[in-house]
């Protein structure tokens, strides 16, 4: 199951007309919003701008500072605000993707499509506790960038979500967040009508095959941001 040093941390994330989740980070003391790169491409990749975070029960804006990965295949975006503040609890928690064992079980955390209006909140708060979906580890990709792909079946909405695990036989107590949730590997399938002859229409399919980007990258930046 996944435990608070995950839950706590995530949020729906709106970039103009971008839906999806962002969650939070540490390093050196500082506190940084992880999502994923492909919310801003409509803005241009900028390295600034306004986003809006659903805390409590409402939509709050924020200026923030935006840095991507020198690695262009990872699709994550890491921003700091401008003016500093904790957006949610810290934790010691691991942010790597190190100790993952082939076909074991993860799970990845976020907001599906609009149901942050109707979810239930956390006991004793008001922050909308976020879907929680499970898959496994099916492979690493040896593309540059270490893109992870799991088994499972991901939703739109949950783009920019944490993917967390724990590390089998070790004594952590605390979850690691082993990346960021990309999107999901479609095929296009023809569309036949009434009388079964085939259309020139196709509708893409969800494969089931989650594509993940290495929370190495988010980290990274944020251990160097000056």
């Amino acid at each position: 199951m996944v435990q608070a040093e995950v839950f706590c941390r995530v949020m729906r994330i709106q970039h103009e007309n971008s839906l999806g989740t962002a969650f939070t980070i540490e390093s050196h003391g500082k506190q940084f919003i992880v999502t994923a790169k492909h919310l801003f491409e409509s803005n241009g990749f900028p390295s600034s701008s306004a986003i809006s975070l659903l805390i409590g029960t409402s939509y709050q804006t924020f200026d923030v500072d935006i840095r991507y990965p020198a690695e262009q295949k990872a699709d994550i975006a890491v921003m700091r605000l401008k003016k500093e503040r904790l957006l949610t609890p810290v934790y010691d928690n691991i942010n790597s993707s190190d100790g993952l064992i082939y076909g074991q079980d993860v799970y990845f955390v976020g907001f599906p499509y609009q149901y942050d209006s109707i979810l239930g909140m956390f006991p004793g708060g008001n922050m909308p506790i976020p879907f929680v979906k499970k898959a496994c580890l099916s492979a690493i990709l040896k593309d540059g960038a270490g893109t992870i792909l799991l088994d499972g079946h991901n939703n739109p909405g949950f783009s920019g979500g944490p993917v967390c695990y724990k590390t089998i036989g070790s004594a952590e107590k605390t979850m690691r967040i082993l990346g960021v949730v990309s999107g999901y590997r479609f095929d296009s399938q023809p569309l036949f009508d009434n009388s079964g002859n085939q259309t020139s229409f196709f509708v893409r399919e969800n494969t089931g095959i989650i594509i993940v980007s290495d929370i190495k990258h988010a980290v990274q930046i944020a251990d160097n941001w000056i």
